[in-house]
């Protein structure tokens, strides 16, 4: 359903197949039969068929529309290249845009393989084929427009300025409308959940830490509306960032004490399987594989900004992450 949530804004639910998720926010912009579109949905059918139906209902041509991807991830930014062989002008920030075009090439997968290897996976555990990630991923090369901080779109009665937020992603970006008062926080803040902190590896050092910048950088901002990617509109910003920060201390704490309980070099997977996560499963062994991959990024995130604070101890040994009490 589309319903509009501030004149000339509407937002429809598009369903994303086989994810927890279940839904994602997408947001359009209406001027005539000209349109800013917010992120996309998967390249799947399920998604696909919503997206398209919604904008035939508000009848905007995509021809002479803009999307803009706030970041990465394939729910966000599957059907981008679809949208650009239709004519669209696609928008993204540098790194994730970069990254995005990657996802459909297995050279990017082949890291990812053996960046579960380092966290303790064994070998033959580690494809990520029916991952939802590569699986809805956007196939087909596409051309964008880099986006980055304090850049400025205008569209209809809308003044968008780019906010660069990393953590969810190495380089997400949200929109900050201070005339309405109106932010599209993407999955920089969530309500009811909690964006998932992931490890990108060492060339996007600590991005839990940059995580929590991002946060603080919009806490103060003048925001009388949040417009998420997932789940209810946020009408307290700064209560929700503050429930977030105080659930990622709350993790750390956890990590140590999982750390100095089991008193042994830990791999990333091993502190994964003692945390606790909300999921319908009584044990680790019963985590679908692609739940498996996102606790133990998190779980990772949370491991390497306890070593960059010299709280827990870190070592590499024969190309596996290890960690330990100090």
């Amino acid at each position: 359903m589309t319903k509009e949530i501030y004149k000339n804004i509407w937002m429809s639910e598009i369903p994303l197949h086989r994810t927890p998720l279940k839904t994602i926010n997408n947001y359009v912009i209406k001027d005539g039969k000209k349109a800013l579109i917010i992120d996309t949905g998967f390249n799947h059918s399920l998604s696909k068929d919503a997206f398209f139906n919604n904008l035939s209902n508000l009848d905007i041509d995509i021809a002479q529309s803009e999307v803009i991807i706030t970041h990465l991830h394939s729910d966000h930014s599957g059907l981008a290249a679809e949208l650009y062989q239709l004519g669209a002008k696609l928008y993204f920030s540098g790194i994730d845009g970069k990254i995005a075009k990657e996802m459909g090439q297995d050279s990017r997968w082949k890291e990812l393989e053996e960046m579960m290897f380092q966290f303790g996976f064994p070998k033959d555990a580690n494809s990520f084929d029916t991952n939802p990630a590569k699986e809805y991923s956007t196939k087909s090369d596409f051309e964008y427009t880099v986006l980055k901080e304090g850049d400025k779109i205008i569209f209809g009665n809308f003044e968008l300025e780019v906010v660069s937020v990393p953590g969810h992603t190495p380089d997400m970006i949200n929109l900050y409308d201070r005339k309405h008062k109106l932010y599209f926080s993407a999955d920089h803040v969530l309500d009811e959940i909690t964006p998932n902190i992931g490890y990108w590896g060492k060339k996007y050092t600590v991005i839990l830490n940059q995580y929590f910048s991002s946060l603080k950088k919009i806490y103060d901002f003048d925001i009388e509306v949040m417009l998420p990617s997932h789940r209810g509109i946020i009408s307290n910003h700064k209560k929700r960032i503050d429930e977030l920060l105080e659930h990622h201390e709350e993790r750390l704490e956890e990590v140590i004490k999982i750390l100095e309980e089991k008193n042994k070099k830990m791999t990333v997977v091993e502190v994964a399987m003692n945390m606790n996560w909300r999921i319908r499963a009584k044990s680790w062994d019963e985590f679908p594989q692609p739940q498996k991959w996102f606790a133990s990024g998190e779980a990772m995130s949370h491991l390497e900004y306890l070593a960059y604070k010299n709280k827990i101890n870190y070592e590499i040994e024969n190309d596996i992450f290890y960690f330990s009490k100090k």
